[in-house]
């Protein structure tokens, strides 16, 4: 593709797509994604774009790499440092191809307890500076983060374009038809601080991700070092709590839904326990602000989380097992734990004695499984059991007094046999138990329309229209009416089509 322009610094490679769309005068958006992807279904994702590679070859070898587009135009930066590295090199590989949603859902963007942003965002101050400096408008990626402003101007103001759009293959640049508020409000200063911690995470160079086994130590030293700990290793939240509420305001908490820290099962607790999941950007500048009282960049944290070693655990249980004292509490323990489960049963037993079922898991699993495979129940309790040909015969009944109501009906989407079974309020189950429905599967064979029935419905209700209002109508426009096209339709439907078109043209010459 000639003339693809290249992306400005800091701009997100979504808004540089955007621009050889305008650059290039294409009226569809489908032009512009067969001019630079080759494919038609390509999702204009703002935040993170996926196939790259595509984009790298509208460049000169070694112009532009696949590297320096995700790690300098896109917002993975934010999210890499906190995923493990094998997360991390998928998420890369994805990107550089095809994702189909994947990348999202694996840096737990999907699953975030902080609110994404509805808007496309923008600042108004720096719009009119890209106008005198560069002619052009575009979008920085700064914008797009939530809990940033602009440094030099204050808060960003939102754009009336969605950042996940119903019009999915859109790439559009920022303009006054967008952008229309103009008036900007001042940054307040944690505001300003959070951004400023933003821009190191995006500035950072790639590097290999912590493991969740160093950010769990990192937290526990960091807990040691503030006196937020009881013992060797048990964690003071109380006083975590209070540290983090002397810096962050409970309004400024609840604003990115990060305010309930009182719950056993909060963010909060959880950072500083065992890391099982990532936790977000913005909690953790949250937790280390509040516990480092000097300036600190994400460099050196990241320095120091890579320099914890990985536990040996193998040599900490084999001490374990020499414990004199450890062999005592375990006999009495494995001793209380046959006692319940003889007398209550395996689950009852782990409800009635959590922390010793806990104890057992951690110290004795082994033991623990080996011995409750003995008092697991053999056979399932007698209960009410499902009579299967009465639920066939209710809902077959049901789907054929449906099919009779909708047999002269010509609207509607595709009948195929996962819509018939969607009308019940079963659907589910009875879509995993048909091989005991012989009914429904009858109909379902009978009724269920392939593709070519529900192409020659579609155009039997325009040609009834025609017939109607008497007025001939060119083929382009009977498959315009009927929603389809010739690369779509099937062999079948093309061999309907022509004989019905055939029959009407003799008609209208009698």
């Amino acid at each position: 593709m000639l003339n693809f322009p290249m992306p400005y610094e800091q701009e997100l490679i979504y808004s540089t797509v955007a621009r050889a769309g305008v650059r290039l005068a294409f009226e569809s958006p489908k032009q512009l994604l067969d001019a630079v992807f080759q494919n038609r279904k390509v999702i204009a994702t703002v935040d993170l774009l996926c196939h790259l590679n595509s984009i790298v070859n509208q460049y000169t070898e070694g112009q532009l790499s696949l590297e320096n587009i995700i790690y300098k135009h896109t917002l993975f930066p934010i999210y890499a440092p906190f995923v493990p590295e094998a997360r991390r090199q998928q998420c890369f590989k994805w990107m550089a191809n095809i994702s189909q949603g994947s990348v999202h859902l694996s840096l737990g963007i999907n699953a975030s307890r902080v609110p994404i942003i509805h808007r496309l965002r923008y600042c108004p101050q720096c719009l009119k500076e890209q106008a005198l400096q560069k002619g052009e408008f575009y979008w920085v990626r700064l914008w797009q983060i939530q809990g940033a402003c602009c440094p030099q101007h204050g808060k960003l103001v939102e754009s009336t374009l969605d950042l996940r759009s119903l019009h999915r293959h859109d790439f559009m640049v920022p303009s006054d038809i967008f952008c229309i508020e103009w008036n900007q409000i001042p940054a307040t200063s944690d505001e300003l601080f959070i951004s400023s911690k933003l821009i190191e995470l995006l500035s950072i160079p790639p590097f290999v991700s912590p493991s969740y086994e160093q950010w769990t130590m990192f937290y526990n030293e960091l807990a040691k070092r503030n006196n937020c700990t009881r013992g060797q290793n048990q964690i003071a939240f109380d006083q975590i709590l209070e540290k983090i509420s002397l810096r962050w305001s409970q309004k400024f908490l609840s604003q990115y839904h990060l305010d309930d820290l009182a719950s056993e099962s909060s963010w909060l607790h959880n950072i500083f326990r065992k890391h099982r999941k990532s936790f977000s950007y913005l909690e953790h500048i949250l937790v280390i602000e509040a516990f480092l009282n000097a300036d600190w960049s994400f460099a050196e944290i990241f320095n120091q989380v890579k320099s914890f070693k990985k536990v040996i655990t193998q040599q900490n249980n084999r001490i374990k097992y020499q414990d004199t004292n450890f062999e005592i509490t375990r006999a009495e323990n494995r001793k209380k734990w046959l006692d319940l489960v003889q007398d209550h049963g395996v689950k009852p037993a782990r409800h009635l004695q959590a922390a010793l079922y806990a104890w057992l898991y951690r110290n004795d699993k082994t033991w623990l499984l080996q011995t409750n495979q003995n008092f697991h129940q053999k056979f399932i309790p007698q209960g009410t059991k499902i009579d299967w040909q009465k639920r066939d015969l209710f809902y077959v009944r049901q789907l054929i007094q449906l099919n009779n109501a909708l047999i002269w009906d010509l609207e509607g989407s595709r009948r195929s046999a996962k819509w018939w079974l969607k009308q019940t309020l079963m659907s589910n189950t009875l879509e995993k138990n048909l091989h005991k429905l012989p009914l429904i599967q009858l109909f379902l064979e009978r009724y269920s329309e392939d593709i070519s029935c529900y192409q020659i419905r579609r155009l039997t209700k325009v040609f009834i229209d025609i017939k109607i209002n008497k007025q001939p109508i060119p083929q382009w426009r009977i498959l315009r009416k009927a929603g389809l096209s010739e690369e779509r339709m099937t062999s079948e439907t093309k061999k309907f089509l022509e004989y019905i078109v055939h029959e009407f043209s003799n008609i209208m010459q009698n």
